[in-house]
Order: structure tokens, then sequence, then C-alpha cells
């Protein structure tokens, strides 16, 4: 979904269930100017800040951004599909699948230069180990500066932000994993068999 497209969809969402840009940014930790720009278009959102934005509004995080399908447990590189959140300049490869009773959701991030998300909070636990570049995490009042082969590990419920420093590499990538849920629960064994027959007509792991 791009930018502009998801903005409208979260703003109609807000209206049908008449709340306001205050109540949705007290719900979420996020500004009420940022969502603001988000509705408007100006913005694109983090993965996690659209999680947080979903459940404020009350639907799935697939109603609003359509994420590669995961169905096996294993992921290769030369499969994995890159997609971004509203033409944010974030690429995610989706790492893990979703099973009855899974609670870890791991992705990886490729950032440009220069890039930084915005504060957010959520539930669960948060953990990245730095892949390339350098990377600049804000968790509360504390600050980290992580390069290559560096981790961290942080209650998720802090506020928190992300940043691509300047590199000669000119990208960072780092793997994300966490327990708030970026991605849908389990499908249904028929609706699973029904995207088994879609992707393998596609010769293909993704949707």
């Amino acid at each position: 979904m791009e930018m502009p497209q998801l903005g409208k969809s979260i703003r109609a969402r807000r209206h049908a269930i008449k709340k306001t840009l205050v109540q949705v940014a007290t719900e979420t930790g996020l500004t009420a100017g940022f969502i603001s720009q988000l509705e408007r278009g100006q913005t694109s959102p983090s993965i996690t800040s659209l999680v947080v934005i979903a459940k404020a509004l009350g639907v799935a995080i697939g109603d609003l951004i359509k994420q590669p399908v995961q169905l096996r447990p294993d992921t290769y590189h030369s499969q994995r599909q890159p997609y971004s959140v509203a033409s944010g300049r974030v690429k995610y490869e989706r790492l893990s699948t979703v099973f009855p009773g899974s609670q870890v959701h791991s992705v990886k991030f490729t950032m440009p230069s220069g890039y930084k998300s915005e504060m957010v909070s959520h539930e669960g636990d948060e953990m990245i180990f730095v892949l390339s570049g350098q990377v600049g995490y804000t968790v509360g009042k504390d600050s980290y500066v992580l390069n290559v082969g560096d981790s961290l590990h942080f209650d998720a419920n802090i506020p928190h932000s992300i940043e691509s420093l300047p590199h000669e590499n000119q990208v960072a990538e780092v793997i994300w994993v966490g327990t708030v849920a970026l991605f849908d629960g389990p499908q249904s064994p028929a609706s699973q068999e029904q995207e088994r027959e879609q992707l393998l007509s596609r010769g293909t792991e993704f949707s």
C-alpha cells in the first residue's frame, strides 16, 4: 500500500471508530503530529509503529499493509521478497513464520544512511544484531552506538528509536527480533492450503 493510500485508510478507520488524533496518539505512544502527517501522506511509519497503530484502530496489521507470506520455517536469501511500509526508506525481509503458540517475530532491516525512525513503544522484548554499517539506538534516556557484530536487547515498553549513522557502506543492515506481533496469526488449514496452491503456481515461497 502506497503512502497516501495507507494514510487515507488509517484516517478512515479512525473516523469510523470515532477516535481523535490525540486518543490514537495516547494509545500508541506516538505524537499526534506524527499521526497527522501519516494520515496526510507526508511520512511513513516504521513497521513496529504500524503494529501499535493497527492495535489502536482495532484492525490487523494485514488490513493496513500487505506483507510476504511465510508458511515454512526456513527462509533463503535468494527467495526472500524485500518490502517497505508505504514506500518508506527502510526495506524489510521477513524471517519468521507464525504457528500456534509462537511468540517471536523477526525481520531484516536495510536502512539508508541518515534514516531515523520515530520514537515508539510497545509491549514485549526487542533485540537487534548489526550485520553491516553503524546503528544508533535510543532507549529511554540511554543512547547506544552499535557496529557490525554488536547487539542490543531491551524492554520495548520503553520509548525507543533506531538510526542509520553515516558510514562508508551507505546503508545499515540489522536483524530485528521481538515479541510484538509483526505478522498476523496462524491461518486456518483451509487458508494455508489455498496459500500453498497459489505459491506453488507462482514458483516462489511468497505471495
